[in-house]
């Protein structure tokens, strides 16, 4: 099912914003709670605010042959500026993935303007300011297409990206989570605390049309590490990675793994109390008895 709804997006035409495709009636419910999760308008929206998933250059044409009109850091803010209905959406396809040139507009750095075109693999597919450790400022977390090559079809990734006071301090790979423009599914990016007292990361997309295809993955930070912890197709209940994880307290030390989803569609954890000494062990039993896979 899912390499079906990866090829039906990859061979079809798609010039549709995300959030205005046709989606089964099966799924109206969760469609409807997708959308107001996720920030998928805000990637067509005029004049909203959208951020660089890297030190990236802004174009004066949709074209990396262009002249450069601006070189912004990592997690910087620019304008979207929306195409109207009947302009066709430039796109290329850089590195293996396509996706669309952004119109955008700002000011870089030094406070000069600009107007000009980012690539789409160089904009964040979502954002969230997360406090992950509970102190001092929250970081910066942004969803977006890979920064590794895709040499065949079937090779695909997404990227996490933590950013702290302009600086990228970590970056996860996705395997499988299909994000670019051409995939014609909608992102989520969206962090929550448990009420275990663990903060999760979630990073999914929807595909609609001839079919429904609904993948989630989730991540638990440990202080030095994003862990995926969880990785689904919901539609057809294939697991990608099921991996139990330890949640520190400052008194114990907690077992933690994926039980089932809720009536909200959040992901419910099954945890147990360890001694703190084999906290390792347990993970390392647990994790065999899963039988990770990908």
């Amino acid at each position: 099912m899912r390499n079906i709804l990866i090829l039906a997006a990859l061979l079809s035409t798609q010039s549709t914003p995300a959030q205005e495709r046709f989606v089964s009636h099966d799924f109206d419910a969760f469609y409807d709670w997708f959308h107001q999760q996720s920030q998928v308008a805000q990637l067509y929206e005029d004049q909203s605010e959208l951020f660089t998933f890297s030190n990236t250059k802004v174009y004066s044409g949709p074209c990396r042959n262009s002249e450069v009109e601006a070189q912004l850091p990592i997690a910087y803010g620019v304008k979207n500026i929306a195409y109207t209905d009947d302009y066709y959406l430039p796109e290329d396809e850089i590195n293996g993935y396509g996706d669309i040139w952004y119109h955008v507009r700002g000011k870089d750095p030094q406070g000069r303007s600009f107007t000009g075109y980012i690539w789409g693999g160089e904009i964040a597919k979502g954002w969230r300011s997360v406090n992950l450790d509970g102190q001092g400022e929250a970081e910066f977390i942004m969803l977006g297409i890979s920064s590794q090559e895709r040499k065949a079809p079937q090779d695909i990734n997404a990227e996490l990206r933590i950013v702290r006071r302009g600086q990228l301090i970590y970056q996860k790979t996705i395997p499988g989570l299909c994000i670019f423009e051409d995939c014609a599914s909608s992102p989520l990016l969206r962090a929550f605390e448990t009420p275990q007292g663990f903060t999760i990361i979630e990073a999914s997309t929807m595909t609609v049309g001839c079919w429904a295809g609904i993948e989630k993955s989730f991540f638990y930070w440990d202080g030095a590490n994003l862990q995926r912890v969880y990785h689904a197709e919901y539609t057809t209940h294939q697991e990608f990675a099921n991996q139990a994880f330890v949640f520190n307290t400052r008194s114990s030390a907690q077992l933690c793994h994926y039980s089932h989803e809720d009536e909200n569609y959040n992901p419910v954890w099954e945890c147990k109390e360890i001694p703190v000494d084999n906290s390792r062990a347990s993970v390392a039993m647990e994790n065999t008895k899963a039988g990770i896979a990908r």
